[in-house]
């Protein structure tokens, strides 16, 4: 048994019929894989409505985030019949108001207004993971904390590294990344690299003045991702 500080649950809305659904997911798993890694874990919804013990115990014993895309609340009202009150809730609506006009429902067909969003709401839940941890008193924590975490959704994808003006770049999640582009159709050579780079800007800053070296980096490392080669780690 070792004393460690509380690790916080983060819930995301499973619906996929509106934009803002879409958004809490790829934001969740930013929150989980970029901005707070160390400090969150991701539980999956529908396991958790299914009567998964894991998923409904962790939530009872741990502080826990729900974000949901629209009012209805789904994530939050779940949680809370099964497990008891939440540390916080938040709402994608509330978050971005207007601003997720025009944002799409697919991740396969992400705009810079959808990763735009994405961030907005990563960096918000970021913020409330802050907040509970800041009020959450460090515990004891037991072997039996792992048994929570039953869903491969929670686990930490398997990251990658490219090379960007001479400097090695981590980018959480490449081999994931890379895998859904291919099965959005995105060919063999890459094409020109665009929907390579968007893709990963959802989990990923980038900054404006590096896109061209990015996108070049990103084409020869997804062209040896499809050969068989695995993005360096």
């Amino acid at each position: 048994m070792s004393s460690e500080r509380t690790k916080v649950g983060v819930i995301s809305c499973s619906g996929e019929a509106i934009p803002e659904g879409s958004i809490s997911r790829l934001a969740t798993r930013r929150v989980l894989e970029l901005l707070r890694p160390d400090v969150t874990v991701t539980l999956c919804l529908p396991l958790f409505l299914a009567g998964n013990d894991g998923e409904r115990n962790f939530a009872r014993t741990h502080p826990t985030i729900t974000v949901d895309g629209c009012p209805k609340q789904c994530a939050r009202w779940g949680t809370e019949q099964h497990s008891g009150p939440v540390s916080g809730a938040l709402v994608v609506t509330d978050i971005l108001g207007t601003s997720n006009e025009g944002c799409h429902c697919s991740s396969r067909e992400l705009s810079e207004q959808d990763t735009a969003a994405v961030w907005a709401v990563a960096e918000r839940i970021a913020a409330e993971v802050d907040r509970v941890l800041a009020v959450s008193a460090p515990r004891e924590v037991t072997s039996a904390e792992g048994s929570a975490i039953s869903c491969g959704c929670s686990t930490p994808t398997p990251g990658g590294t490219i090379t960007i003006n001479g400097q090695e770049r981590q980018i959480a999640g490449l081999q994931l990344i890379f895998d859904q582009c291919a099965a959005g159709g995105v060919p063999a050579d890459g094409g020109d690299g665009a929907a390579l780079l968007n893709a990963v800007k959802i989990y990923h800053r980038v900054e404006r003045e590096e896109e061209a070296e990015y996108q070049k980096a990103l084409l020869h490392a997804y062209r040896n991702f499809r050969c068989g080669i695995q993005p360096g780690r």
